[in-house]
């Protein structure tokens, strides 16, 4: 909840500098001020654009319902191993994430663990259980048990 708080924050400090960047450009009349407030501009609507996929992005993983996804076995996990062009899954805790948008995971392996796999102890030796590692992952689904 927080995070997307932030995020909305960040979208809106970013309309609220472009916004001044244009009122700068209407009363600016050196060339030398005028072109850094041009420039000023483009790099904040290049990072507002970056901040609305990243929101959309967010939107559209938190309104997909773990009800609505896979149920996949420990065997069909391991067919999600990253190679061969296959996603690179692992599950933690029952949750099924997909680790192959992480570049922490390239190759489908991270630190000398693979994907594939139910890594929850090794999650929680490693990270001492802060789930909030995994937030920023796609839910695929859960575990059947």
């Amino acid at each position: 909840m927080y995070k997307n708080y932030k995020l909305k924050e960040q979208i809106q400090d970013s309309k609220d500098n472009i916004f001044y960047y244009n009122y700068m450009l209407t009363f600016s009349l050196c060339p030398y001020i005028r072109h850094h407030f041009i420039k000023l501009k483009e790099l904040e609507i290049e990072k507002l654009k970056k901040l609305i996929i990243k929101k959309r992005t967010e939107d559209t993983f938190k309104n997909i319902s773990l009800k609505r996804q896979k149920e996949l076995t420990l065997e069909e996990l391991s067919n999600y191993n990253g190679e061969g062009g296959r996603p690179a899954y692992v599950a933690v805790n029952g949750i099924v994430y997909d680790v192959s948008v992480n570049p922490a995971w390239g190759g489908g392996t991270h630190y000398g663990l693979y994907s594939g796999k139910n890594l929850t102890g090794e999650f929680s030796g490693c990270h001492m259980g802060n789930v909030g590692v995994l937030n920023s992952l796609p839910k695929i689904g859960t575990i059947k048990k």
